[in-house]
């Protein structure tokens, strides 16, 4: 679910409905994973707490976890209303590399136990910045997202670096 304008960060050099298009290709096929306009139609800033309300507001009685890796964890509290987030969420907290996935740092930094479940899944050591900083740089991006997302970043020339702008 690409957000219309992330409000962590500067704005991202592909567009919304371009970002929207590479979540599609990515999980194109995956059984069980859709790619939601959700965010992008209502504009704006999206928080996650405002997307998780949307949610339960659209499917009543349906219950929403968020899946977060444990490096975006260790920056919880930064996140708008945090402690509202974490009082109301329920979330699943994979590892990254180089970052704890253990349960009892996640409860210090305020993840309920009852409602907070740590796996460990193989995941490259790549964030999104890097490919954003590989492409700006013309370096290839391959095996670092699905090939139909690599040929979709090439086929519309995204992420090449604009003088004076640095990527995030």
């Amino acid at each position: 679910m690409p957000n219309a304008h992330p409000p962590h960060r500067q704005e991202p050099l592909a567009g919304p409905e371009a970002r929207m298009r590479m979540v599609e290709l990515a999980v194109a096929g995956r059984r069980g994973l859709i790619a939601s306009r959700l965010e992008i139609e209502r504009g704006g800033a999206s928080y996650t707490i405002d997307t998780l309300r949307e949610l339960a507001q659209r499917f009543p009685g349906q219950g929403f976890t968020l899946l977060i890796g444990a490096d975006a964890a260790q920056h919880i509290q930064g996140w708008h209303q945090a402690r509202t987030l974490l009082g109301e969420a329920s979330f699943v907290i994979f590892n990254r590399p180089g970052t704890t996935t253990a349960l009892d740092s996640l409860v210090a930094l305020g993840f309920d136990p009852a409602r907070t479940r740590v796996v460990k899944v193989e995941t490259p050591d790549v964030a999104a910045h890097e490919v954003r900083a590989r492409l700006s740089a013309g370096l290839p991006i391959g095996g670092l997202v699905p090939p139909a997302v690599a040929d979709y970043i090439r086929e519309h020339q995204l992420y090449r670096a604009e003088p004076g702008r640095q990527l995030g």
